[in-house]
């Protein structure tokens, strides 16, 4: 096993000692003419392969040889052997050799971790046939080098040039200071370290042979300069063996493999976690280098981190616990700090930052450190031609939706699924801590409507309140300057004294919230109170493009012109996470699908590693992780992806549903988001996997949240849809070699809830009064954020190949969304079962909702809903949906807004049975 050294530099001119003696060497670069050595046992041609017979090798324990006899020590220019590796005899052989093949035994081809060679190596060696003398000579490893690369020479019919160097090498006192330094110098001046062909030649294999017989590989204390010749002359992409073999009587060891380099661009998430896994399962035989500009390094502790003072990523997002059992115990204790904070069902949150920082904390760790190089800067594809990234054999692409990795070697393998806008507000409750809302009545609120979502932490009152956009409203995120808002130069509110937080200008005051009658800055407003934030608690704002796009093949070939200072005929070049696939956040699986992909391609190269798969760098050697990626596409995109998108992702659609719910009755409205939301609860409460005990009166707090935004928003909210997270259920893809096996008892219970769901269905009741639950349903084995809404009703539309709204709605024949029964701008046009016969149908002005005196006084207020009814958030009055009329008596029919938000107002049954059961939930299927 390749053992771990600390950091080295990418440079060539390393050395165990003095390395003056042979700085000269670099600059001549020659090249090995490969086609014109050949060995006396292999220029047969007319030759079979040989036959192969083995006895059976006694048993013997493996004795270390640690620090002997493998390179010379400052003093002396030898270090004469104290125990060489036993020789092979008739009748034993040690365990370290192998075994040996006689011409007319059966022929055995040597395995993907076997080296072959001729036995006249074994002689020339060792001074003998079976090398009886090889400890009583007295001779180092270094004099048996010399005179074993002397007898090469003569049995050899290389060209004069190559000769001359080898003679050149074995007789200059400065170059043979030790085994190492030899076959080092050999590297240099011979092969100009580089290797022209994957394929091996006789020199090739001499080196290797004189290598394994000096032990090198095997020493764990390696200087650098042993270190760079077991490297190059095992590398893990070269041919192990001669083509044709021999034709002679062979011995045949081990291969002793040489490190694989992988070279990462990005250190974000998935980059790091690539790094990770590759150092935690190549057991030494990988090494790793991820490149990033955020970083710095400290000049006292030479450890990496990111500037105190920088701008990160506030955005918390939600890790499946499907993908973090895929971490081993050490890297998944450093990502949670041992307290995970539960929030959806098999989930957890977590801040961005906190895993950018913990991971690079862990690939600081001493079990990794060795394996992991990080170079606190960038690299760009000019920096990569010019040598700045030295020698590697895998190029990854970690570095985000923006990857100039994916731009420039996949170009034309590219594909974009889809496009949705949104915005973003990085909030921090500071001394306060905490969330305003239990995260359970914030999963409710989430889920019941498309505009806003929240991913937020309880431990800390950090985190990222998002809103859809659309076009119009995208090309509003703008700062007074008129410059857009984006990560790179966020936006910000003013303070309540007018004041600028600090770290920004006046010109990065976010317009909207400037001109406070706006639509956008209403909206916005309303998805604080949505979730009970403040103002002042927004840290920034900023506006975020949706693109869901993917590449078409996952791994490449390293374009020539860029493989200048690769030491083999070319490299392959890779790409995880975003630079991969990109994908709509709102299912919130972008982080988990880059974790996924980088520990895939741990699993895989490793796997090609122990495989020898990686022998001519072949596509094929990273078959599985691209099948990887291609399903992995396959999942996120159209099951999760796209269906956000068909429903009200894209601008275009979004666009048409918010112009429709000004003609939306308010009755219909509340009705469909508090029905909604409360059947979401019901659901959720049931789960096996639940964290939180069950709420207390939760359709009482929806209400009260509710009654503090504008009706318009509430509107919108509804005919934005629920989520669809029945359509993106399913079982995940996972990294098959990494993936642990489901045990038994959960294995059983799948079973058990499967009949339990066909026996449901099989005898529901048929009374239209009551729909039945599908037994199981709330506890399903989906990995996703919960089983919840489908529409699988059939839309009711006109006669015409698209609806013709009604009561001043759309009647262009442009498609539309399909509507489910129940939704409201079905009731809008009429033909819902929210809508009585008396109801009007057109829009509901802000003026026609009123306040019901005393509807709710049972009821505990928070504070924050107080305060925003007296005017004194943020110091500025602000109008709701609630108007208090003379007496406090209502001043609207039964379809006011506020009566419809009272508690002790309950949803008409047949709305909530026939919109919610079959719409929502589609039982009737």
């Amino acid at each position: 096993m390749p053992s771990r050294v600390s950091s080295p530099s990418l440079s060539e001119q390393f050395y165990c000692n003095d390395s003056s003696s042979v700085s000269s060497m670099s600059s001549r670069r020659h090249l090995y003419d490969h086609s014109s050595m050949s060995c006396r046992s292999s220029t047969s041609q007319d030759c079979s392969h040989p036959n192969f017979s083995f006895p059976l090798p006694p048993s013997q324990p493996t004795s270390s040889s640690r620090g002997r006899g493998l390179r010379s020590k400052p003093s002396k220019p030898t270090l004469i052997k104290t125990l060489s590796p036993p020789q092979p005899t008739t009748r034993s052989r040690a365990a370290s050799f192998g075994k040996r093949t006689r011409p007319h035994a059966t022929p055995v081809v040597p395995s993907h971790d076997e080296i072959a060679f001729p036995v006249s190596y074994e002689d020339a060696w060792a001074g003998s046939r079976y090398g009886e003398s090889a400890v009583a000579d007295g001779r180092t490893d270094l004099d048996r080098a010399r005179i074993f690369i002397t007898r090469f020479i003569s049995m050899s019919s290389n060209n004069p040039w190559v000769n001359a160097e080898l003679r050149d090498i074995i007789t200059n006192r400065e170059l043979c200071r030790s085994v190492a330094h030899v076959v080092w110098a050999v590297m240099h001046r011979v092969f100009g370290n580089r290797h022209a062909d994957f394929g091996v030649t006789p020199l090739v294999q001499a080196m290797r042979f004189i290598l394994i017989k000096a032990n090198i590989p095997a020493e764990v204390d390696m200087c650098e300069k042993a270190r760079q010749v077991v490297d190059f002359f095992f590398d893990p992409t070269l041919h192990r063996n001669l083509e044709p073999l021999p034709c002679e009587e062979l011995v045949i060891y081990k291969y002793p493999v040489g490190r694989l380099r992988v070279c990462i661009v990005g250190g974000g998430p998935t980059g790091l976690a690539s790094a990770i896994s590759l150092a935690e399962k190549g057991g030494g035989s990988i090494e790793v280098h991820v490149w990033e500009r955020r970083w710095v390094r400290d000049e006292r502790t030479g450890e990496v981190g990111h500037p105190l003072n920088a701008r990160r990523r506030d955005q918390v997002v939600t890790l499946q616990d499907s993908v973090t059992d895929l971490l081993t115990p050490k890297s998944f204790q450093a990502l949670f700090a041992g307290r995970p904070e539960r929030v959806w069902p098999g989930s957890a949150n977590i801040q961005i930052r906190k895993v950018e920082d913990r991971f690079l904390k862990r690939c600081q760790d001493d079990d990794l450190r060795g394996l992991i190089h990080l170079h606190a800067e960038g690299v760009t594809r000019e920096e990569l031609k010019n040598g700045k990234c030295g020698d590697f054999h895998v190029l990854l692409g970690t570095d985000g939706a923006a990857s100039w990795v994916r731009r420039d070697y996949f170009r034309g393998y590219e594909k974009e699924r889809g496009r949705s806008y949104a915005l973003g507000l990085a909030f921090d409750r500071g001394s306060a801590g905490g969330l305003p809302w239990s995260q359970p009545l914030n999963m409710f609120l989430t889920l019941g409507q498309t505009r806003y979502l929240l991913n937020a932490s309880d431990h800390d009152g950090k985190g990222y309140l998002n809103m859809q956009l659309t076009e119009d409203e995208w090309h509003k995120m703008v700062g007074v300057d008129g410059e857009p808002v984006h990560f790179g130069s966020p936006g910000c509110f003013r303070r309540e004294d007018g004041s600028i937080p600090e770290g920004f200008s006046e010109n990065r005051v976010f317009k909207p919230s400037e001109h406070r009658d706006s639509s956008l800055w209403k909206s916005i407003e309303d998805g604080l109170k949505l979730f009970g934030f403040k103002e002042s608690e927004v840290i920034n704002v900023v506006r975020i493009p949706i693109v869901v796009q993917a590449v078409r093949e996952g791994v490449q070939q390293l374009p020539l012109e860029d493989a200048r200072f690769v030491r083999r005929p070319h490299a392959l070049v890779a790409v995880a996470g975003d630079a991969a696939m990109t994908v709509h956040f709102w299912p919130g699986r972008g982080l988990n699908s880059g974790i996924k992909a980088g520990i895939a391609f741990g699993d895989e190269l490793v796997h090609a590693l122990n495989r020898g798969e990686f022998a001519g760098l072949p596509l094929s050697s990273m078959k599985h992780y691209n099948d990887f990626i291609l399903k992995l596409q396959d999942r996120e995109h159209d099951k999760r992806s796209i269906p956000i998108l068909n429903q009200s992702g894209t601008p275009e659609t979004l666009d048409w549903l918010l112009k429709q719910a000004s003609s939306v009755p308010d009755n219909v409205a509340i009705d469909w988001l508090v029905g909604a939301m409360t059947q979401i609860a019901d659901r959720l409460e049931q789960r096996e996997d639940w964290y939180f005990k069950p709420e207390i009166n939760v359709e009482a707090q929806i209400r009260i949240v509710l009654r503090q935004m504008h009706s318009l928003t509430l509107r919108e909210m509804a005919v934005s849809f629920p989520w669809p997270t029945r359509e993106m259920a399913g079982a995940e893809v996972l990294p098959c070699r990494s993936a642990k096996p489901e045990p038994p008892e959960t294995c059983k219970k799948a079973e058990q809830r499967w009949l339990q769901q066909l026996w449901g269905i099989i005898s529901k009741e048929p009374s239209a009064e009551r729909r039945p639950r599908l037994p199981g349903s709330a506890s399903g084995g989906s990995n996703g954020r919960f089983e919840a809404p489908r529409f699988t009703v059939s839309t009711l539309r006109s006669k015409s190949s698209s609806p013709k709204l009604r009561n001043g709605g759309f009647v262009d024949d442009k498609p539309r969304p399909p509507m489910p029964m129940g939704h409201p701008l079905m009731a809008q046009q009429g033909m819902g079962p929210g809508v009585s016969s008396g109801s009007p149908p057109g829009s509901l002005r802000r003026s026609n909702a009123s306040k019901r005196g005393g509807s709710i006084s049972s009821l505990p207020v928070p504070s924050e809903f107080g305060a925003a009814e007296t005017g004194a958030m943020g110091g500025r009055q602000r109008s709701v949906s609630v108007n208090t009329g003379a007496q406090g008596q209502e001043a609207g029919s039964d379809g006011g807004l506020t009566r419809l938000m009272s508690v002790k107002r309950q949803p008409n049954q047949t709305m909530l049975c026939e919109a919610m059961a079959l719409a929502l939930f589609g039982v009737g299927e």
